[in-house]
């Protein structure tokens, strides 16, 4: 099956529609968390499968939730990011 260039034109427009739309969803994502933690809350994700609490300093460390609904640090781990 032979592809046309109208083929082209609309594979390559879709390629740098989708790219836009992960570069929006990139930057909407990091300004939320940037508000999130100006207003002194921590983010929590997972970094490797280990879960991962980043305080509004920018220290992460790793935890562990307990039975009784609060959270255990393990250990201090390294910024995703230098700043």
């Amino acid at each position: 099956m032979s592809s046309t260039n109208k083929d082209i034109i609309v594979q390559s427009e879709f390629t740098h529609f989708s790219k836009e739309l992960e570069r929006l969803a990139r930057v909407g994502v990091q300004r939320e968390i940037a508000k999130h933690k100006a207003k002194g809350h921590s983010i929590f994700y997972s970094r490797n499968g280990i879960p991962i609490m980043e305080q509004p300093d920018g220290r992460c460390f790793e935890y562990r939730h307990l039975e009784d609904g609060t959270r255990e640090i393990i250990r201090e781990v390294k910024p995703r990011f230098i700043k």
